[in-house]
């Protein structure tokens, strides 16, 4: 797509970190900014990462080369990891670091009362994918947030639209199934918490399907991994994306290789830049050979991801890297030395080269040991479009078959083309004065890459400009033999060699015949060029503040600040108040028939979807709907985990008449979070929160929420500590833990049972089963055009219910979403009886696992 009257500032260009050669690689890519953790307080905790002693040299080295670094701490962090956390942070922010990514809404809040002048931006962790989520995070302080992968542009652009900060997006890489920060699939199969950083990535693993106990073939869904995400790759749209106006483009992949950071932060940097200076994407023929570069270094299918438009992002067919289609065996031949494999070539290709080969399903890696032209002749490489026979070992050659596919995984001389990737330099202009009588002076500032000047003069520099002036001993004298010339002071200025620098402007002042020795105009240049790299690192460079946790406790009393963003002030007509050491029994319900039987069974709160409303306020159940309010139910509303602002703005009418009969509503995003605060209505903070600690919790009460549930990956001794922590917060509102249920494992836009739907294998009552090669089978459930995964096993709490009473949580929730009314009734009426000290059992249901989930173990 061209448009020649469009022109932009390019977006910034994002860069992984995850160790120091990954650095250096984006520098070498041209990169913008690089993100990186420090220690393990971050969503990539197989990264190297950096440690808090090496993170200064870190900073410095981004920085001599005009790179910002944004330290990554998104992850929840456990109330006794807060001041380790503060730590972290306190060491970064003297380091001179740009900006902390960040997920705990409590960390979030500390960090703005501490450090003002630091950039907070909200992680993806957050899951905001609405204007109400970024208004809620502006108002927490954060400078920018970073939305959820599943936004489209036309979204992206309304968002960006009407935002006060900048909106960064994710246009490279691996895609996550589940929507970022609502995923317990790694927590609860292998007790490795994906919103800690440390995910076991389960999605990537083999599964297959069961409907109405029969086994679907794998041909219906395109191999055995449906929920294995290819890689995102955004190029072929990449024009769409900046001209949302985002500022920020991210290439995830801490993981990654150094050498994949340097070419994807490279192919993207050259392609916005396109864009903005002409107008103009790059030609198909253009995409196809940066995809295909792309592909060497990671590849596991490609998909132009959600915000492209494109739904299917799954690639069942394998789940690993492996790498760009090199061509299909077309003949084989063995010996005992080797197999050859004859191929037309789709990539260029050179012996130890490294390929991959889909062989009965599964890949089989190697390397080329030999390469035979169809005349016979050993080659060391050949061209894209040849035919020729590829030598591998004969053990991994007995597995190949004809038409089996052949891919490159390793090129090494790409690999060689951008290791030896000159790094990125600041472009600076220099001023040489040489003025007869007077000292030798030369001027340095940095400049953009057009040769102008930013606008930078001494005394009004700007946060990315800077000026140096170093006058040496040297006066300069008239001539007596060879003059110095205006070229010769030139190429002095020019010659940057060894420094961060390359000169984009060089101005003379001087006199006709003079004389400066070469040394001298060389040393007073690097003079000045030393000055200048030392005032770019000493511009974010702070004094350490030692931050002491137990000196903000007042920051989660609700009374100790106004509400956040002018929460509500009216107080939930029907909240239940526990009674001294007794908690209160919550059941969460599907249907009103359900609703209906847990009442009867003695539940204190019910939170039901708010779907559901017109049918309670029908003629027929308003009645039933009045008797339970004055009995005292507490009646909850479910609002949906995910909400577009196309959603959101359908069920503003519908929260409307649940706050208008007196109501609450129980919100698991930010945007539903602000639709409460702006409507008066107030709330329950669901788990989907991940609420690790009390600061978290408080920044919920401050909003209008009246009860947080907390996160169910924390044992009971992290429970303990916040519920203890929040005894000390003036007007702490309840907190809730879960004690009975399936858990959500994960939820995803990608509607992974609509193959079988258009097949008519699948319909809305059918039981569908997703299978692990382990036994194990998850529930899986489609809302609208969304799936939600659930786990194998069902959490039960019973037999430890007076135990679970010494942790201090106000609330015991039952999630029963999925049970019958009859199970409904029997467990409701189990825990009731265990809440009053009586012995209760419960019957365990036919093939179902149960746990105790993370309370014993934690993560």
């Amino acid at each position: 797509m061209s448009d020649k009257n469009f022109t932009c500032t390019p977006p910034e260009i994002l860069a992984p970190a995850g160790d120091y050669d990954a650095l250096l690689a984006a520098i070498k890519g041209k990169a913008d900014a690089v993100y990186l953790g420090v220690g393990e307080f971050n969503a990539r905790q197989g990264a190297k990462n950096f440690t808090p002693e090496d993170l200064e040299a870190a900073v410095d080295l981004a920085h001599s080369h005009g790179v910002k670094v944004y330290v990554a701490l998104n992850i929840p962090i456990k109330q006794k990891e807060m001041q380790a956390a503060l730590e972290i942070i306190d060491r970064a922010y003297a380091a001179g670091i740009d900006a902390v990514i960040l997920q705990d809404l409590g960390l979030l809040r500390l960090l703005r009362e501490i450090y003002p002048d630091l950039a907070l931006h909200a992680s993806t962790q957050m899951t905001i994918h609405s204007k109400a989520g970024v208004d809620f995070a502006s108002g927490l302080g954060t400078k920018r947030v970073i939305v959820s992968r599943e936004l489209s542009t036309a979204e992206l652009k309304d968002i960006v639209d009407h935002s006060d900060v900048g909106i960064e997006v994710f246009v490279h890489g691996a895609l996550c199934y589940s929507y970022s920060g609502k995923c317990l699939f790694s927590s609860f199969l292998h007790d490795r918490s994906a919103n800690r950083g440390a995910c076991a990535q389960p999605c990537r693993r083999r599964y297959s399907f069961l409907v109405n106990g029969r086994d679907i073939d794998e041909k219906y869904i395109g191999g055995s991994y449906p929920i294995s995400c290819a890689e995102l790759c955004t190029l072929p749209g990449l024009d769409e994306i900046v001209k949302t106006g985002v500022e920020s483009l991210k290439i995830e992949g801490r993981m990654k290789k150094s050498e994949y950071v340097t070419g994807s932060s490279a192919a993207y940097k050259a392609a916005v830049e396109q864009i903005c200076r002409t107008g103009e994407h790059l030609s198909k023929e253009e995409i196809e050979a940066k995809e295909s570069e792309l592909a060497k270094l990671f590849y596991r299918g490609y998909t132009k991801g959600f915000i492209l438009g494109e739904k299917g992002v799954s690639h069942p067919k394998y789940s690993s890297n492996y790498g760009a289609f090199l061509g299909r065996v077309v003949d084989i031949g063995r010996s005992k030395s080797a197999t050859k494999l004859t191929v037309q070539l789709n990539e260029d290709i050179h012996i130890k080269d490294g390929i991959s080969l889909f062989a009965r399903e599964r890949m089989i890696g190697s390397a080329i040991n030999g390469i035979i032209t169809l005349r016979g002749e050993r080659v060391k490489s050949a061209k894209k479009g040849e035919k020729v026979g590829l030598e591998i070992s004969p053990k991994t050659g007995r597995a190949v078959r004809i038409r089996d596919e052949l891919y490159i995984t390793t090129d090494n001389e790409l690999l060689n083309t951008l290791q030896k990737t000159e790094m990125k330099l600041i472009p600076v202009s220099l001023k040489a004065k040489a003025r007869k009588g007077e000292r030798f002076t030369v001027e340095i500032k940095t400049a953009n890459e057009a040769g102008n000047e930013t606008g930078i003069e001494a005394g009004n520099e700007t946060e990315y400009g800077k000026t140096a002036e170093f006058t040496g001993d040297y006066v300069v004298q008239e001539a007596q033999k060879a003059p110095t010339t205006e070229e010769q002071v030139r190429r002095a200025m020019e010659s940057l060699g060894g420094t961060p620098f390359e000169a984009v402007g060089v101005e003379i002042e001087a006199d006709e015949n003079i004389f400066i020795p070469v040394g001298v105009l060389k040393g007073t240049r690097r003079q000045a060029s030393d000055l200048l790299l030392e005032k770019i690192l000493k511009a974010n460079k702070k004094e350490q503040k030692k931050p002491d946790v137990s000196d903000f406790t007042a920051l989660c009393s609700t009374q100790a600040s106004s509400k956040i963003g002018g929460g509500s002030e009216k107080a939930a007509a029907n909240v239940t108040v526990k009674e001294s050491g007794k908690p209160l029994l919550s059941v969460e319900v599907g249907k009103v028939s359900s609703l209906l039987r847990a009442a009867e069974a003695g539940a204190d709160i019910i939170y039901i979807p708010i779907s559901t409303f017109e049918e309670l306020k029908s003629s027929e159940n308003e009645g039933k709907l009045e008797d339970l309010k004055a009995g005292g139910l507490e009646l909850v509303f479910i609002l949906p985990i995910v909400n577009h602002d196309r959603e959101l703005e359908a069920l503003i009418p519908l929260i409307e008449k649940v706050r208008d009969a007196g109501f609450s509503i129980a919100c698991s995003s930010l945007g539903t979070v602000q639709l409460a605060k702006t409507l008066g209505i107030p709330f329950v903070a669901q788990k989907e929160f991940n609420t690790f600690n009390a600061f978290t919790a408080s920044t919920f009460y401050q909003a209008g929420a009246y009860r947080a549930t907390l996160s169910s990956e924390l044992n009971l001794s992290e429970v303990k500590n916040v519920c203890e922590a929040l005894e000390t917060c003036e007007g702490a509102g309840q907190t809730e833990i879960a004690v009975y249920g399936r858990e959500l494992m994960l939820i995803t836009e990608n509607d992974l049972l609509k193959p079988l739907v258009d097949r008519k294998l699948v319909n809305k009552n059918s039981d569908v089963l997703l299978s692990g090669q382990d036994g194990s089978d998850y529930p899986v459930k489609r809302e609208g055009t969304r799936t939600l995964i659930y786990n194998s096993k069902v959490l039960d709490m019973l037999k430890y219910v007076d135990k679970l009473k010494k942790y201090g949580a106000d609330v015991f929730r039952l999630n029963l979403s999925l049970n019958s009314d009859r199970e409904v009734v029997e467990i409701t009426e189990a825990y009731k009886k265990a809440l009053s000290g009586k012995e209760a059992m419960l019957k365990a249901a036919r093939n179902v696992e149960y746990t105790t989930g993370h309370y014993f173990k934690g993560i």
